[in-house]
């Protein structure tokens, strides 16, 4: 009797063991199938940046891949709240990076992008990011200095991530990611997303229409070159699809069209006011509110906005981050604080209303999943999480993009993210 227990007993581990085994080979056949997603973002390369100079390697995705009109940015059209919602499909308003700078009541603390303790902090991140759906579901990812990376959201964060190193070599970069796609199977991720910044602070220091943009944008080609070249060598070269995009545009400024606040504002009336050129959140001093905003109402070259009737376009009243009034400089406009105060940028800035075309920034994409040749129109950042997580096969979190506006860039669309 003892003896046939144990046989059975035996015969019970091993049929549980080749269940698990063809189970396990299913769900590898399944990640087999999963393509590989690259995503690359050049902060601040404005919409037409490639037709200033030759850029050969921009024109063969072009030719091979997807190129949209221009891809618009959420309000307001800074680096982080754009990037961030890249990242999780929400407008800033809903995801907390309402700026690059700002107060949270809810954290009761402020987040400032140069503060690393604040950067790290997870509590100032709302929504789900793509590389958190990702991990969640079992999808390794990787990650190149993009915004909320460096934080555990929701507990999770890439497998494998970098602490921001604003001088670490592009080329380093470009091995680095070559160096994830290159590991084997079971380590390699299926998400890899990094960050180079150079367009943006050139086009801060000398603006979008200078010789130095030209140069930039030529060396950015190439180096891309280099990456698609590197690529090409890997053997899942035919399995890796690769998205560009750029969080926002750049403006020129005209250097006779500023705006000092402190001629207008009296300092009794304001508590706090956190940004710069061209985009300030103003708390006021109690009962002032409408001294601000009255003393502004006919002041050219701005708008300053009660949170309360901010256009709903914007997607950005309903956080309780954001400050009372809302001061945006016109198009090509500047504003500061005083005249005492040096201006933040002389030449380029960004942050106007995302409506202005100089805020558009680019989207272009290759690869087995995407369509060839193919004009994309214009595209809204919003609605690139949605995109990611049909690539790679995985259940989006709640989000505020429109699917059907960005799907048609595939060859295939998923039913459920029509």
């Amino acid at each position: 009797m003892k003896k046939t227990i144990i046989i059975l007993l035996l015969v019970f581990i091993a049929a549980v063991g080749v269940q698990d085994f063809l189970n396990s080979r299913k769900a590898r056949k399944i990640s087999d199938s999963r393509n590989y997603t690259v995503v690359l973002s050049l902060d601040g390369f404005r919409w037409d940046y490639q037709s200033k100079v030759q850029t050969p390697w921009f024109d063969s995705i072009t030719k091979m891949g997807v190129k949209a009109e221009g891809l618009q940015p959420s309000f307001p059209s800074k680096t982080f709240p754009n990037h961030y919602t890249i990242a999780t499909g929400l407008y800033p308003g809903n995801h907390g990076l309402i700026s690059n700078s700002f107060y949270a009541p809810d954290v009761d603390d402020y987040y400032a992008i140069g503060d690393r303790s604040k950067v790290e902090n997870g509590e100032f991140y709302l929504g789900e990011p793509i590389w958190v759906t990702a991990e969640a579901q079992n999808v390794i990812s990787a990650n190149y200095f993009w915004v909320g990376s460096e934080a555990k959201i929701k507990g999770y964060q890439p497998t494998y991530w970098k602490k921001y190193d604003h001088n670490f070599p592009y080329l380093q970069r470009a091995d680095s990611v070559i160096h994830w796609l290159n590991l084997p199977y079971e380590k390699r991720p299926h998400l890899v997303m990094w960050y180079l910044d150079k367009t943006d602070g050139i086009g801060h220091d000398f603006g979008p229409d200078s010789p130095q943009i030209q140069q930039t944008v030529a060396m950015l080609d190439s180096l891309i070159g280099y990456f698609m070249q590197q690529m090409s060598r890997l053997a899942i070269k035919d399995s890796i699809n690769f998205i560009i995009v750029s969080d926002h545009g750049m403006g020129k400024i005209d250097t006779t069209r500023v705006v000092y606040l402190n001629d207008y504002l009296k300092n009794p009336w304001i508590d706090t006011a956190i940004g710069n050129n061209p985009f300030i959140l103003m708390h006021p001093q109690k009962n002032c509110k409408d001294s601000i905003l009255t003393a502004l109402a006919n002041v050219a070259g701005v708008k300053a906005w009660d949170k309360a009737v901010l256009p709903e376009r914007f997607h950005y009243k309903q956080s309780k981050r954001v400050s009372e009034v809302v001061i945006v400089a016109d198009s090509a406009w500047s504003v500061t604080y005083s005249h005492k105060k040096k201006k933040h940028y002389d030449a380029g800035t960004h942050g106007y209303d995302n409506l202005n075309k100089d805020m558009y920034g680019i989207f272009y994409a290759t690869g087995p999943d995407f369509k060839s040749g193919y004009d994309a129109g214009l595209l809204y950042n919003v609605d690139i999480y949605n995109l990611l997580a049909s690539l790679l096969e995985i259940k989006p979190a709640p989000n505020d993009g429109q699917p059907e506006r960005i799907m048609h860039v595939l060859k295939k669309t998923d039913p459920s993210l029509k």
